[in-house]
């Protein structure tokens, strides 16, 4: 009896013992699924990747790995699922075209006036609501680029500014020792400009010497310092080019390209005739954007500098009106939250700065290190950055349809060619080009009115 007892008893022990292991690695296996299920609610979901269809109205050059390098890289540092698919605006991609085609699209890309010109196309969306939703700080961009925006689009903001295209003054040092003249300087005036550009168009040696040229249409006409604008403010179906304030500019201006010697016709006169002068160095100096310097002063041996734009006498220290480049959100786009994810990314501090350093593009934000890392590109170090950073930009002008501005400023285009050539007097080719301007617009009303 008492060796039954033993037996049962050391039988009871082994069941107990085996449950409390079998119990413990039941626990063990519950802890550690509660673990795991706790690390996988910590952790964010993985985003779906998503291709984003980057179509450029003022065409991207370079090869796709260089256009990621300007664009994707910095979106996916993070928001690794986001990719671009690049497209431009030419070829059998050209606006009207893509529309037809009804290919996706999600972002755009173009400067202010290319979005101005499509306008009426109806490309655009708005992200008032996603800028809420996704609490972006408007406040770090410099005002002026969101008022340009929001007085253009009804109120809207489709569009937010990713650089800035600054006017300044190139010059030829070469050419400036050659003849012993001294260089510009920043915050001279048309006035003085002027003189300078007397001095230097000239003939030697058989060769023959501009002083001035430009690749901004009419030294800048379409953003000149006085904020003039195209159509009359109180009757907007009207062109405004035969004013004062527009025959004071060509006073400023014109003079400039018929000093003796500069022999101005059409065909001199043509942007790309301007340009090869500077290229080939038969030019003192260029009025240009900065982004020409970008993509072509590197490859020019050339010994130059850059000053700011001259000022109009009676508005010292006032630049061009801002001319900004935008990204926009395609009215049509099926990844409105993606596209909205991508464009802040490209606008935060820090990519802005990269950017900057690396591609020598102007930042739009109020960021001083933003704007001064301009300056470190390869190309404009030991160069007179402050030439696009010393003025201020003039107000942007009065806002008007965009079908209105473009008829209007092609007016004045050619009015400004026609008065440099001789062809016509200032007032004969002013008031004709608004009667041309004012006979189209009616036109165009009239068509739409069918």
């Amino acid at each position: 009896m008492h060796m039954n007892n033993r037996v049962a008893l050391q039988k009871m022990v082994v069941m107990i013992s085996c449950t409390a292991i079998l119990s413990g690695l039941l626990a063990g296996c519950s802890n550690r699924n509660d673990s795991s299920q706790s690390d996988a609610q910590s952790k964010p979901a993985q985003a779906d990747p998503v291709e984003l269809v980057f179509y450029a109205l003022s065409p991207l050059s370079g090869t796709q790995e260089e256009k990621a390098a300007q664009w994707t890289d910095y979106v996916r540092k993070k928001y690794p699922h986001i990719s671009f698919k690049f497209i431009n605006a030419t070829d059998d991609n050209t606006v009207d075209k893509f529309i037809l085609s009804k290919q996706p699209v999600d972002i755009l890309f173009g400067s202010f006036a290319s979005f101005v010109l499509y306008k009426d196309r109806d490309m655009v969306g708005d992200m008032t609501d996603l800028v809420k939703q996704h609490k972006f700080d408007l406040t770090t961009i410099e005002k002026p680029y969101i008022d340009l925006v929001q007085s253009s689009f009804d109120g809207k903001l489709p569009l937010l500014p990713v650089y800035d295209l600054r006017l300044g003054l190139y010059y030829n040092k070469d050419l400036f020792d050659k003849f012993g003249i001294p260089y510009p300087k920043d915050g001279a005036t048309w006035e003085e400009l002027l003189v300078t550009a007397r001095q230097l168009t000239r003939s030697d040696s058989g060769i023959a010497y501009r002083g001035l040229v430009t690749a901004a249409a009419g030294g800048g006409l379409a953003i000149n310092q006085y904020s003039l604008g195209y159509a009359n403010p109180k009757t907007t179906d009207k062109a405004a080019i035969y004013t004062d304030q527009w025959k004071r500019y060509f006073e400023s201006i014109v003079p400039l390209f018929t000093v003796p010697g500069y022999d101005p016709t059409k065909e001199t006169m043509a942007g790309g005739a301007q340009l090869k002068m500077f290229e080939q160095g038969t030019a003192a100096m260029l009025l240009a954007f900065n982004s020409y310097g970008i993509f072509n002063l590197p490859s020019l041996q050339l010994n130059w500098d850059v000053v700011s734009l001259p000022e109009m006498s009676g508005l010292r220290g006032i630049g061009a009106q801002p001319y900004p480049v935008y990204l926009g959100l395609s009215s049509t786009s099926k990844h409105k939250d993606a596209a909205f994810q991508a464009i802040s990314a490209l606008l935060s501090g820090e990519v802005q700065i990269d950017r900057s350093s690396k591609f020598g593009v102007f930042s739009p934000l109020k960021d001083p290190k933003a704007k001064a890392s301009f300056g470190d590109a390869g190309m404009w170090k030991g160069k007179n950055i402050r030439a696009f950073t010393a003025q201020t930009p003039a107000a942007p002008a009065p806002a008007a349809r965009a079908e209105f501005k473009t008829i209007a400023e092609g007016e004045l285009n050619k009015a400004f060619l026609s008065v440099v050539t001789g062809e016509k007097d200032m007032n004969t080719a002013l008031r004709e080009a608004e009667e041309t301007a004012d006979k189209a617009i009616q036109q165009l009303l009239s068509q739409q009115a069918k």
